[in-house]
């Protein structure tokens, strides 16, 4: 069992992060003005330089809380496989999300009195764990609907053998039904959600640029 969890999180995870640095390299569109002071320069005449600024709506938060459950969802993951291979495997999702809080994998403050439950700037995730099976689920719930849909991460996906990397988002902002704790995939699928996988681009080699 632990090995099928460490073979999950090196097929999944790594796709994962890979895939969130490179969209964050997308999102980061806008070029980076950098000036060295040398004392004789006045500050005044750069006030007026226009500044961008995302805005904020329901696409850019929904992308937030899209890395955000994503970033909980593997750290979460890691922390259950360490604790099997060291014969200390987590008792609960409180458990689990202490520790990847004192691990500085979340922001401490994202912590709240509730068991396994986080409070970010615009929605609230929810961790589950089925200590048989070892799996860790993450439910991002959104404040309101202007934060976009829910989300859910699995990991391991057992059911999923073809898509490839992949959670699943809520087909309505209102009145969203929530699964049952590691509720089959139909399941899942007749409470309202679908499968989304995550998007990823083709980078050029080095050669094509030249």
């Amino acid at each position: 069992m632990v090995c099928v969890i460490a073979v999950a999180i090196l097929v999944l995870v790594l796709p994962l992060v890979i895939r969130h640095r490179q969209a964050s390299a997308h999102m980061a569109t806008v070029d980076a003005q950098v000036s060295i002071d040398d004392g004789s320069s006045n500050p005044v005449s750069s006030r007026g330089q226009p500044v961008y600024r995302w805005p904020d709506s329901e696409v850019p938060r929904t992308a937030e809380r899209l890395r955000d459950v994503t970033a909980v969802a593997i750290a979460a993951s890691t922390y259950v496989a360490e604790g099997a291979m060291t014969g200390r495997t987590p008792h609960d999702a409180r458990e689990i999300a202490l520790g990847i809080a004192k691990r500085q994998l979340i922001p401490p403050e994202w912590l709240t009195n509730q068991s396994g439950v986080l409070q970010t700037a615009h929605g609230t995730l929810h961790v589950r764990y089925s200590p048989g099976t070892l799996s860790v689920e993450v439910i991002s719930m959104p404040t309101d609907h202007s934060d976009g849909p829910a989300m859910l991460i699995r990991i391991p996906d057992d059911e999923n053998t073809e898509v490839g990397p992949r959670y699943f988002e809520s087909t309505q902002v209102d009145a969203i039904t929530y699964p049952s704790p590691f509720a089959s995939i139909p399941e899942i699928i007749s409470t309202g959600w679908r499968g989304r996988a995550y998007r990823q681009a083709q980078l050029p080699n080095a050669r094509s640029l030249k």
